[in-house]
Parts: C-alpha cells; sequence; structure tokens
C-alpha cells in the first residue's frame, strides 16, 4: 500500500514551526508513518536545525511528485531568496514566509499531488491578503481558498475527546447574533457526517451544549433544542443542551462521540484543561483533509529547544488516520444496494437537513 503523503507548511518562521517540525522528524520513525513534504526554505530549516543542534535530515524536492518515501522531503517555495530571522519578533516578513508556503502547500492540495495537510502555527496578524483583507485564520483561509460551497467546522481533538464550535472567535457580544437554527443544524449535520466518514465512528452519539448558564435562556428553548429534536428525528444522534458546567464536572463527557460548543471559549478552555500537550485542531467539512497542533506561534520559546513536538506529531497520525479511513469509508460505499422504498420529504425543511449522507436516513 503507498504511504499517504501528507504536506506540511512552516508557519511562522520566528516562532516555534520548525522547532515542531524537525523534532518531530528527529525520529526515525515518523519517516515510516507516511511520506512528508515541508513546504519551506532550506536555508531557514537549516538556520533553525543548527540553532536547535537537531539532527533531522531532509532532502530537497523540486516538487512533491518527486518526495521519496522513508525520507523527509522539502519542497523549496522561495528559491535563493533569503528569510529575514528575527527569533521572537513579530514581523511582516516571517507573515508574507508563512503565507507563501500556505498557498504552496493548498495548491498540491487541491490538485491532488499531497493527501492531507499539516500546518504549523502561524501569527494572523503579521499577514496581509494581496486584495488588503485582513487574514482571519487558517482555517477560514483554506475554505475560501477552496472556492467550494462546503463550509468548515473547527474541530478540536484529544484521544476520544472531540469538541467542535458553533461558531469560532468573535466578540462575545457578538455571538448571540449567530446562534440560530441554521447555523446550529448546518454544524450538527457536518459534524455527525464527519464522525462517519473521517473517525469512522459508525453511529455517533453527540452532546451539544447550551449557550446559556444552565441552559435556561430563549436560545436553548427557540433555537438550540428545536433543531436537536429535528435533526435526532432525522437519524442524527444528538442530545441537550446541556450547562457546559455541569456536563464537563459531573464527567458526561466520556459518554459521547464528540461534543458541539456554542463558542470558542466555551469549548477551547475546558479542551485545553483536558488535553494541553497533545491537543489537534482538526478542520472537518471540506473536500481536503487539514490538521494542526493545537499551540500557538509560541515567540517567547522560540530557538530555545523548550517546545513539545507531541501535539505536532498527534496532527501527524491524525492526518495519516483520516486520509485513509476517509478512502475506506468511501470504498466501502461506492456501489450501494438500490433503495427498495422511497421516502416522502417535506421540500420546505429550511434547516439543511438534507446535507445528511443518503445512508443514515
Amino acid at each position: 500500500m503507498e504511504k499517504i503523503k501528507i504536506g506540511i507548511t512552516h508557519g511562522d518562521i520566528n516562532g516555534v514551526g520548525y522547532e515542531l517540525i524537525l523534532k518531530t522528524f528527529e525520529a526515525e520513525e515518523m519517516a515510516s508513518v507516511c511520506t512528508p513534504v515541508i513546504y519551506g526554505s532550506p536555508k531557514t530549516a537549516t538556520y533553525h536545525r543548527k540553532a536547535l543542534e537537531c539532527q533531522t535530515s531532509f532532502q530537497v524536492v523540486d516538487s512533491a511528485e518527486q518526495a521519496k518515501h522513508g525520507h523527509v522531503n522539502m519542497v523549496n517555495c522561495f528559491g535563493e531568496e533569503e528569510l529575514k530571522i528575527d527569533l521572537g519578533q513579530a514581523t511582516e516578513d516571517a507573515g508574507t514566509a508563512a503565507r507563501i508556503s500556505l498557498d504552496c502547500a493548498l495548491a498540491d492540495l487541491k490538485a491532488g499531488t499531497i493527501d492531507a495537510l499539516v500546518t504549523a502555527p502561524l501569527n494572523n496578524n503579521t499577514i496581509r491578503l494581496e486584495n488588503g483583507e485582513a487574514f482571519k485564520g487558517q482555517t477560514s483561509y483554506i475554505e475560501q481558498q477552496l472556492e467550494e460551497e462546503r463550509k468548515a467546522l473547527k474541530i478540536f481533538v484529544s484521544n476520544n475527546l472531540r469538541i467542535a464550535l458553533a461558531t469560532d472567535k468573535m466578540p462575545v457580544s457578538e455571538i448571540p447574533a449567530h446562534i440560530n437554527k441554521e447555523t446550529i443544524a448546518e454544524k450538527l449535520v457536518i459534524l455527525h457526517n464527519t464522525l462517519k466518514r473521517d473517525f469512522f465512528i459508525d453511529n455517533p452519539r453527540i452532546a451539544v451544549l447550551a449557550l446559556n448558564p444552565r441552559a435556561e435562556g430563549k436560545e436553548e428553548q427557540e433555537v438550540i433544542a428545536p433543531v436537536i429534536d429535528e435533526l435526532f428525528k432525522r437519524g442524527v444522534r444528538c442530545v441537550g443542551p446541556y450547562s457546559a458546567e455541569d456536563f464537563f464536572g459531573s464527567g458526561n463527557h466520556n459518554h459521547f462521540d464528540a461534543i458541539l460548543a456554542m463558542y470558542y471559549d466555551q469549548g477551547v478552555s475546558a479542551f485545553k484543561a483536558w488535553s494541553l500537550d497533545e491537543g489537534v485542531n482538526y478542520t472537518a467539512g471540506l473536500s481536503v483533509l487539514r490538521t494542526a497542533p493545537a499551540v500557538g506561534v509560541g515567540y517567547e520559546m522560540a530557538g530555545k529547544n523548550q517546545v513539545d513536538e507531541q501535539a505536532f506529531r498527534q496532527a501527524i497520525y491524525m492526518a495519516v488516520d483520516m486520509a485513509q479511513n476517509r478512502t475506506r469509508f468511501d470504498q466501502e460505499r461506492s456501489n450501494p444496494l438500490k433503495r427498495q422504498y422511497f421516502e416522502k420529504r417535506d421540500d420546505s425543511d429550511k434547516l439543511k437537513l438534507d446535507q445528511v449522507t443518503e445512508e443514515e436516513n
């Protein structure tokens, strides 16, 4: 069986991106798990390797097609250009280098030259887009660059703990306006389908958290609970809404395959309390696969050999697993038996429930 080819971006060159990559592949067995293809600068990688006194070796290739199994491969995205390195500093030069690496990797990901993407951390504030718009994060950028109608769903994963976000980073005052039936239904359907196809969980159980303390607000009564009830009837095993405090405090999270949190801090704070060193940020809902370590750019640790690479290693493992699971899922359903009955549906349904995969209804 051919090895899964994993594209890897170098992130912010003034942060811990190269340290995470080099320390991960210092273990020789990692090159046998997949065929790694780093999109970066050989000169910059060599600088970091010397600073860290790291023994990781890599070979430069002209393209991902030339990547060799059993080796750490690097596509040179910068030619002979010398990238300016200011360890621990947020600079626009580093932001530009991070974006170029990401763009090169995304081009190959869309073309199918690599099977999945693992992104090293970067600083959103240092990146300037050509159209003048602000860089809103790698998940949003990947979604835009794919130019698909599909929407991305951010899921934080560590072992059997999976926390998805109904809304992403935004001011707390704006969150209630984004908690509506369409959004909650869309996110739950994506999460349900992702658990089946990418995580290969046959009949996933999803817990839905409440927006308000003690689950006593109008959002729970008028929005969240009705969506849960309707989707459950359609074959999505979602229950709730649960008060976040009681849910995690009582250990109820252990009884579910995934959790949908209403906003960033609600989900991520709980996640990092449980899984600080091994967490992975998984981008679900898109046609491509992308993972990232759930760690920041780490300016304060850059060049000091203080970074624990475990989260990055787990991001590699998960990218490989997701690629294999998705292939297996699709192959098993490539020649389904024809239905012997037809189910009458209400075409006026506005909850986007038609996105639930056919075999689940």
